[in-house]
């Protein structure tokens, strides 16, 4: 009997990425899963039934989280036959373009679906939530740090942490802990398609974190909502760097930063 098995745990963005892999190693613990993606579910499902050896009940829901009314309905649905214990919301995609090269729609299509897909989801669940229920949301080292090439992302998700920061001092009293995960680079689809998108002054920045297996990133996250942690950074570089925006003057960290790009730029 492990901390997972047993626990409802309802998953957002589980058709692919970190959503997918967090699916994958919560079955096997025993968990029984209820996911959403605007992704189909087909080869998912038979993934995750083929390692189901504990017999977890696995329901899937199409849904767009940027659909506000609609995901109300689905998670309704949803909770009427399987009320949550945890949320893990991975909904989530990057914004790889300069500011001067991204046009306005692109810019709100980042900000649409990870902040706004993000209050939709919370605001959904929030009726289902009680006292030792928990909510993890996925946030990015970018909610500290700029990045060249990463304006719409960091936008989106500096405001994630600042509204997770928000809702734990309102929803602590009532017995709910949130957990914010804040990975730096993770192998998924959303990075590769960043591949020869993204300038190599901004591939730059990103090295400076490193990059983390998917696997390990996620075992990482579930210890932290395991022991209802509020942040959960994975990986040496990341905390690293989290330590020197703590404890570092901006201009020093900038100086970094500069420095990097300038040198990315010569190559």
């Amino acid at each position: 009997m492990g901390y997972f098995t047993n626990k409802t745990v309802y998953i957002t963005g589980a058709a692919s990425g970190i959503g997918l892999e967090t699916a994958k190693q919560l079955i096997q613990q025993g968990a029984n899963l209820v996911l959403f993606d605007v992704q189909p579910f087909d080869e998912v499902l038979s993934t995750l039934q083929a390692i189901n050896k504990n017999n977890a009940s696995i329901i899937s829901y199409e849904l767009d989280v940027t659909d506000a009314d609609t995901t109300t309905q689905k998670i309704a649905e949803a909770a009427s036959k399987q009320p949550p214990d945890i949320v893990m919301h991975f909904v989530g995609i990057t914004g790889p373009w300069t500011f001067d090269e991204m046009s306005q729609a692109q810019f709100e299509r980042v900000i649409n679906i990870n902040l706004f897909g993000t209050r939709n989801v919370l605001a959904a669940v929030r009726p289902f939530l009680s006292r030792g229920n928990q909510v993890m949301v996925t946030a990015s080292m970018s909610s500290f740090t700029g990045s060249y090439g990463y304006s719409s992302y960091s936008a989106s998700k500096f405001a994630i942490w600042g509204m997770m920061q928000s809702i734990n001092f309102e929803w602590k009293p009532h017995g709910i802990d949130i957990t914010v995960f804040a990975p730096p680079p993770i192998d998924t689809p959303l990075t590769q398609a960043e591949v020869g998108v993204m300038a190599q002054a901004g591939v730059g920045m990103k090295k400076l974190a490193g990059e983390l297996k998917i696997e390990d990133a996620v075992k990482s996250m579930l210890k932290g909502v395991e022991n209802r942690e509020f942040l959960v950074v994975p990986g040496v570089m990341a905390n690293l760097i989290r330590l020197q925006l703590r404890f570092f003057p901006v201009s020093w960290v900038n100086w970094i930063g500069n420095k990097t790009v300038a040198f990315s730029l010569r190559k």
